[in-house]
């Protein structure tokens, strides 16, 4: 007969812990917990449990190819003994610092590698995280965003209306469910959401002039979708908090922290990194619906001639290298040779717009 243990079990997806009952038997770890009087049973395989942590009184363990991955928290001995048996661990190693000089001198390195983490590491492992949150978690956080971002806007319905149509007319294979909204702005800008938003300002809308420019905008501005440019980004600029939220396995903190710093979506800026990979996501765009490259060339050179003498956003201003950009999407044009026939319905949307 198995012997039965206590232990706190995370689902990964809150950071609220079941009291669980948990034992070992045939190579399994097996878990019994209620949720809402019905009780879940798991099982755990041997070869798939990682050990997150081990101390004398106190053990956690890691399960799931998923992440956040479940969670384990144990703290009677002799489970944790059994465990180490069972596991195959011949020696588990407990340091144990009684110098003075010692713990002072763990306490520095522990510091100084905690300011270096939050300096140069945190960023990295936040954009770790962000290519590898669930998508839904990403859409619906990303509904929220656009509540926050849109609140207080004069929202243009007509032009939104129109340029959801122009948008629909182009041939992308979507991941995400796009929702394009119009502001009323003097203010040239347009950016992404994450999950599918984008928010173009009707001064930039009103300087587009043909239907090549203004896909070519949109097919970028997805392109920062599909690649989940505008996660990664938000991710790295809090990753701080972050951090935190995943540590405790809590994917709705996540989503809550972005959406409290929904503004910062205005002001975020790209590295020539993605912001090149969007260029081109947004170039073969315009190439599979026949379209001409040189629409992408003549928006980065809209942004360049009239940077002086219209208030463009900070954003699109300041964006990398837009002469590097100008001349990427040129060698584009010289390098694919094909026939430009965009279709009536498109130019048709296009012409609405305008009009």
């Amino acid at each position: 007969m198995e012997l039965v243990y206590q232990a706190r079990y995370f689902t990964g997806k809150t950071a609220h812990p079941y009291s669980a009952s948990i034992y070992l038997h045939e190579e399994k770890l097996h878990i019994h917990y209620f949720d809402k009087d019905e009780q879940i049973e798991l099982i755990w395989e041997k070869n798939a449990i990682e050990i997150a942590q081990h101390r004398d009184q106190f053990l956690s363990l890691k399960y799931g190819q998923v992440f956040p991955k479940q969670l384990l928290e144990i703290t009677d001995t002799n489970f944790i003994e059994e465990f180490r048996k069972f596991s195959g661990h011949k020696k588990w190693f407990n340091v144990k610092l009684t110098s003075p000089v010692s713990i002072i001198g763990l306490i520095v390195v522990f510091g100084l590698s905690l300011w270096l983490s939050y300096i140069f590491l945190l960023p990295t492992i936040a954009d770790s995280i962000a290519k590898s949150f669930p998508k839904e978690y990403e859409i619906s956080m990303g509904e929220s965003l656009y509540k926050s971002v849109l609140a207080g806007e004069e929202i243009d319905s007509v032009k939104t209306k129109e340029i959801n149509h122009f948008f629909n007319q182009l041939e992308i294979k979507k991941s995400y469910p796009v929702k394009i909204t119009v502001v009323k702005s003097k203010v040239v800008n347009a950016f992404a959401l994450p999950g599918g938003g984008i928010v173009v300002y009707d001064e930039l809308l009103n300087k587009v002039s043909s239907a090549d420019q203004l896909a070519a905008l949109l097919a970028h501005e997805y392109g920062h979708v599909e690649k989940k440019h505008a996660t990664r980004n938000l991710f790295r600029t809090l990753s701080g908090y972050i951090f935190i939220s995943v540590l405790f396995s809590d994917l709705n903190s996540v989503a809550n922290v972005i959406v409290e710093n929904a503004n910062q979506l205005r002001n975020l800026s790209y590295s020539r990194e993605l912001e090149s990979e969007a260029d081109n996501y947004g170039l073969l765009i315009l190439k599979e619906n026949n379209l001409s490259g040189a629409g992408m060339q003549k928006l980065f050179e809209l942004f360049k001639e009239e940077g002086g003498s219209m208030e463009v956003d900070e954003l699109l201003s300041t964006h990398p290298d837009l002469d590097s950009r100008i001349e990427n999407a040129n060698q584009f044009v010289k390098n694919n040779t094909y026939t430009l026939s965009p279709s009536d319905s498109l130019i048709a949307a296009f012409n609405e717009i305008k009009n």
